[in-house]
């Protein structure tokens, strides 16, 4: 390569966490970026039916979120057998797109005991039984491995993927099927674990499904190609001194079924234990929590909207900056000079610094600006195949025959599938509030 017929940029990386990017980052919990806080330590199952205006951009005490997570209970969506009403998803769809968040889903059977139960009409015309394991905790449950459960709940999965597969604002679906809550707790055999897990598979071929971690549901879910999820990240000592999550489960069951490897095709969530002012009322290490994370190459974290420590908001703002993707351009060269209607010679160094990579289609394009003129070309470069890491990029880019002469600006950018705005962003001081890295200029002959 000639260096005098080719001009060359070096770029600074971002000092800041980059917070706004899609799909990854912080979560908000049955709310959206703007809605008030749950108080103090508490929080509700009960996913939102009514979705009034936001009166900030982000609540006081919490972080900046791309994604939304609601939940909502069976009684709700399908309140008598056969009918649904999707009004609040929705809603919650609509509000997460208005508030630059997508949104992850979880279907739940029932709750626990005070919470849901199965809908009233299952409860009067199918077989349910007494469920909890502690006798101040009982609930109502289906009888899991029954034809009947298997029907019902499957149709419920089929109604909301014939409706929402696909949704371009509908970023995950939990598997939930079993157990308060849909995590897990109950007894089902492994040939019913298998039918409800291909009944999600059919329902949504195009959105990522997210298998729970608990038993034999996370082995199924990974020879299917799911992602995963864990809903008690962060356990340290909740349940006692000698047993937690984070020391006695979560490695042992990420290791036996296969899955330490997964997110290197599919995304992995994380649900907080408790919220992050209770890991702090107990003492937890908050450093050594926040590496399990980066272990787990995790990139969705979810803790639960309630209030953050402050001294707690800038080592979890590090965190989510971190966890799921984060490119940096480093540098990128182009020739000087080109004619119309020739080719455009451009190389970049991309590094991946997160702890995975970009699970959506977004593609590397090359904005040029010449006047009134503006022409985005695409390169065909799919961000998903980068992994942490260094990517190379050397592109020969069609210039359009019809660009007037002289000089024009570049600007480089992720875009989206149909679109021609950056939409996902570098982690570079250069970039511009549009999303779009300027680069240099280029002369047109």
């Amino acid at each position: 390569m000639n260096v005098e017929s080719h001009a060359k940029v070096r770029f600074t990386e971002r000092r800041q966490p980059l917070l706004s990017n899609p799909h990854k980052g912080c979560a908000t919990f049955q709310r959206f970026n703007g809605d008030p806080l749950n108080e103090g330590t508490r929080w509700s199952e009960a996913g939102p039916l009514a979705f009034p205006g936001a009166s900030c951009e982000v609540a006081e005490g919490y972080l900046p979120c791309a994604v939304a997570y609601c939940r909502w209970f069976w009684e709700v969506f399908e309140p008598q057998e056969g009918h649904f009403d999707w009004t609040m998803v929705e809603g919650a769809l609509a509000t997460a797109r208005a508030r630059g968040q997508t949104l992850q889903v979880r279907l739940m059977p029932h709750g626990s005991q005070n919470q849901p139960q199965l809908p009233a009409w299952y409860q009067a015309r199918y077989p349910t039984r007494e469920g909890g394991r502690k006798k101040d905790r009982k609930y109502i449950e289906a009888i899991y491995d029954g034809p009947e459960y298997l029907e019902a709940w499957g149709r419920a999965i089929a109604a909301f993927g014939e409706r929402f597969d696909g949704h371009p604002d509908l970023e995950a679906v939990d598997l939930a099927y079993i157990g308060p809550w849909g995590e897990g707790a109950g007894d089902i055999s492994q040939a019913q674990v298998e039918r409800f897990v291909a009944a999600y598979v059919e329902a949504h071929p195009k959105t990522p499904l997210l298998s729970n971690i608990d038993g034999y549901q996370l082995a199924a879910g990974m020879r299917h190609g799911m992602g995963w999820r864990c809903d008690c990240f962060g356990d340290l000592g909740f349940f006692g001194r000698k047993w937690n999550h984070t020391y006695d489960y979560y490695p042992m069951a990420v290791v036996k079924a296969g899955a330490q490897n997964r997110w290197q095709t599919r995304p992995v969530t994380f649900e907080t234990c408790g919220v992050p002012a209770s890991w702090k009322e107990h003492g937890f290490d908050l450093d050594f929590i926040l590496r399990q994370g980066y272990k787990f190459h995790c990139s969705v974290f979810m803790p639960k909207s309630n209030p953050i420590p402050a001294d707690y908001l800038e080592p979890l703002a590090g965190f989510c900056d971190r966890i799921g993707y984060r490119f940096v351009l480093r540098q990128a060269t182009w020739a000087r000079q080109v004619e119309r209607g020739g080719r455009l010679d451009v190389t970049m160094w991309i590094e991946n610094t997160g702890v995975a990579p970009l699970y959506w289609p977004y593609e590397l394009a090359l904005r040029m600006r010449t006047g009134d003129r503006v022409e985005v070309l695409r390169t065909g470069i799919d961000a998903r195949a980068w992994q942490p890491g260094d990517a190379w990029v050397e592109e020969r880019l069609r210039v359009p025959g019809d660009l007037p002469a002289g000089e024009a600006e570049l600007a480089l950018g992720l875009v989206g599938a149909g679109a021609a705005d950056a939409a996902v962003r570098f982690a570079v001081e250069e970039a511009a509030d549009d999303g779009w890295v300027p680069l240099g200029t280029v002369g047109i002959g």
